[in-house]
């Protein structure tokens, strides 16, 4: 038996062990995670995306043909974004729907992702993709044996595409002799003359600034900007996708609520598309849990379960929502002191909601 056929027998031996309530609503945490919402800087991503993929994939003319062994210089895509705006499960989608990006039989995706930890500096980049590329590390390596390591594996894994998320690790705080390395690290990998190889780099918006003072970076870049929601001009938006995914959950509602729900929502959620939808998740889940229409005091138990604030911090009960600051949606921990008080009680006898479209 593999590893990956232990960890799923331990998986259905959980879920079986669920009760029926349990199971019920994990199915719709599954209907729900399982429905992608498109967004208008999608299409933005994937052309911008399949730009990339096209400099990676030319090839020089000679006498007017392409040379089959020699391709041209790579480029690199910035998706930047606030933590939770939405750009991780954006990439998800186009990595996992992307034509080029599919395994074939034996032939591994040409897309290599990792995941900048922090804090990290040049090597520690390299030995995690030393790991990710399956190299066998038995000793400490200096530096530039690790990326010579690297720039080995690439053609031999027939990888053309790295992912780098979070970059922001490794830039953030750097002085300028680190962000030389840095820059002479990732135009290495664009320009090498036996195996170029495009980069996708994403992290929050504090990145832009440094790769954009490297000119090598800065000629051979495009960015993409996930923007943040507007008020009141992405309400409507808003409406709509508590409509559409209540009906995915099978959850009824109330319309009359819908406008001030809406608004409080990107309110709470810091205007980041990503947590608005979270939120809506576990709203959702809260009302199948006590088998009633979702209303308002879900969003609101939702929001206190989150951050642990008392009441009078919960944007979705105070009257004076809008003068909030409602930044502990994002907090790695909870306020000390929490002022507890009692959630609404769930009011009954609400009507379904007209349909929405996700």
């Amino acid at each position: 038996m593999t590893c990956i056929e232990s960890d799923f027998n331990v998986i259905e031996q959980l879920r079986s062990s669920l009760s029926e309530s349990q199971r019920q609503l994990l199915h719709v945490r599954e209907r729900l995670k399982g429905k992608y919402i498109e967004t208008d800087w999608d299409g933005e991503l994937r052309t911008k995306f399949d730009t990339l993929l096209r400099s990676v994939l030319s090839r020089r003319l000679s006498a007017g043909t392409p040379n089959m062994e020699t391709r041209l210089e790579a480029r690199c895509l910035f998706v930047t974004g606030e933590a939770g705006a939405g750009k991780t499960e954006s990439l998800n989608r186009l990595f996992r729907t992307h034509p080029a990006l599919q395994t074939r039989g034996e032939h591994r995706s040409a897309l290599l992702r990792t995941t900048v930890p922090a804090p990290c500096t040049p090597k520690t980049l390299g030995l995690v993709m030393l790991k990710e590329l399956d190299y066998p590390l038995s000793r400490d390596l200096a530096d530039h044996i690790i990326w010579a390591r690297i720039h080995e594996l690439l053609p031999a894994k027939g990888i053309l595409l790295i992912h780098m998320d979070e970059m922001h690790n490794l830039t953030d705080g750097a002085n300028s002799l680190q962000l030389d390395t840095i820059r002479k690290t990732l135009k290495a990998l664009m320009v090498s003359p036996e195996w170029p190889v495009g980069l996708i780099i994403s992290g929050l918006p504090a990145l832009v600034p440094e790769m954009r003072r490297i000119d090598e970076i800065r000629r051979r870049a495009q960015f993409v900007t996930v923007p943040l929601l507007q008020m009141p001009r992405d309400v409507q938006m808003v409406e709509d996708l508590i409509i559409g995914l209540g009906e995915v959950a099978g959850v009824s509602l109330c319309n009359a609520e819908l406008r001030d729900i809406a608004a409080r929502l990107i309110h709470a959620a810091l205007n980041r598309f990503g947590v608005v939808i979270e939120l809506i998740h576990e709203a959702i889940e809260l009302a199948v849990l006590g088998g009633l229409p979702l209303g308002i005091e879900h969003f609101a138990t939702a929001f206190t379960d989150r951050t642990g604030c008392s009441a009078p911090m919960n944007p979705f009960i105070t009257a004076g929502w809008a003068e909030l600051d409602c930044t502990l949606v994002l907090a790695d921990e909870p306020p000390v002191d929490t002022g507890w008080q009692p959630t609404p009680k769930a009011r009954r006898g609400r009507g379904r909601g007209n349909g929405g479209r996700l």
